[in-house]
């Protein structure tokens, strides 16, 4: 009876450490993702709006609170919005930070999404970061310019 439980446990954490090892292979090692600079996800650029700055900071304000985000601070003068994003299954915290810009007659949005734990985040800031885009252009019905 204790030689099964104790195998079962043992095959358990085998399996857990091919797991790891084969999501190396799919998702790079880090927790810290930036919109145009990040080289493990080149294609993962700033989002260019042509709208005006005051409805693109509003917009993104917005965008952050629907995704469920606790917004823990704005500044528009700045164009920073800092939140705190919260994995679903084990209720990690990830500190998400937007940043818009003027961009001539329209306005620039960064995005970081950093994980507060582990070295790896399994691809969680990197679809988090392409959702909120996805989420922020539909927002303001028009496709974004990459820069």
């Amino acid at each position: 009876m204790v030689r099964t439980v104790l195998r079962r446990i043992g095959l358990l954490v085998a399996a857990l450490v091919v797991a790891r090892v084969l999501a190396a292979f799919v998702w790079p090692t880090i927790n810290d993702v930036k919109t145009g600079e990040t080289p493990q996800y080149a294609d993962l650029q700033p989002q260019r709006f042509a709208q005006a700055y005051d409805r693109v900071f509003d917009a993104a304000l917005a965008t952050a609170q629907a995704q469920g985000w606790d917004v823990t601070g704005t500044d528009r003068d700045r164009g920073a919005i800092a939140a705190v994003a919260t994995t679903r299954v084990f209720r990690f915290k990830d500190d998400v930070a937007i940043t818009v810009n003027h961009d001539g007659e329209g306005a620039l949005v960064n995005v970081r999404s950093h994980s507060r734990i582990g070295k790896g985040d399994l691809g969680t800031n990197t679809r988090r970061i392409r959702r909120f885009q996805a989420d922020l252009a539909s927002r303001l019905g028009a496709a974004p310019n990459p820069t």
